[in-house]
């Protein structure tokens, strides 16, 4: 998959790739349309604007709206600290997500956390992982978020890796299009907000059902058993982690 058929890194999406996060947010736009006196929005409307990058309840509470921004602007304004601090004490990982890290990382790999989320992240503390990570870009870092390339370059360049030895994994169209647009060979997982036909039209190189199929996609491809630090046979691999 990479150009010289060497990995070095792996450049993780966020929400929807190794947290399981979507629910959250579903329950966030619904909130918001409750307060509206809306009625709940379905979740697969929830799930395309977040495959877009369209902000659910920017995009579903209605037009007509009256004082509609000055509604937006309050809502902001006095459930903002809330959402931010219920987002870094609810959000646990996907499964198989922490495995996965600890076995690319003990596999002698980079690792980098690239999101659109802003705050501290507590819950990768909470997981155990944030020592995992040699670079996490957030919103906060960077002007553009994805799918604007500026995040992946920056992760890049903290890395000190070259885009032909990093494999990137996210699960919307956005991420698929920001690490094509930074050079990235990028493949898709199906726990978060994108579909199957979205990340493949997107240019996903590959789709996988989750974030726990990884170490098998990259078997055959990458850990060959002559690179393998422990010396174990490759059914020995996979019975750990069964």
């Amino acid at each position: 998959m990479t150009g010289s058929g060497r990995l070095r890194a792996v450049l993780l999406d966020l929400d929807g790739t190794i947290a399981d996060s979507i629910d959250f947010f579903y329950g966030l736009a619904c909130e918001v349309l409750l307060a509206a006196k809306c009625a709940p929005p379905e979740r697969a409307i929830v799930l395309e604007s977040i495959a877009m990058g369209i902000v659910p309840h920017e995009r579903l509470l209605p037009s007509d709206l009256p004082d509609r921004e000055a509604f937006l602007a309050a809502l902001y304004r006095d459930h903002w600290p809330n959402w931010l601090r219920r987002y870094g004490t609810e959000i646990e990982p996907l499964a198989g997500a922490v495995t996965t890290m600890e076995v690319l990382g003990a596999r002698g790999l980079l690792l980098g956390l690239v999101t659109s989320s802003s705050g501290a992240l507590p819950f990768l503390d909470r997981w155990g992982v944030r020592s995992a990570f040699t670079t996490i870009v957030r919103r906060d870092d960077v002007r553009r978020i994805k799918p604007d390339p500026e995040p992946l370059l920056l992760a890049l360049e903290r890395l000190g890796v070259a885009a032909e030895d990093v494999l990137h994994v996210g699960d919307t169209p956005l991420d698929v299009r920001a690490g094509l647009a930074a050079g990235l060979p990028t493949i898709g997982v199906l726990t978060g907000a994108g579909t199957e036909a979205q990340l493949r039209e997107a240019g996903a190189a590959d789709v996988l059902p989750s974030i726990a199929n990884l170490l098998e996609f990259l078997e055959p491809r990458f850990f060959a058993k002559s690179e393998d630090p422990c010396g174990t046979q490759p059914n020995e691999r996979r019975s750990t982690r069964s």
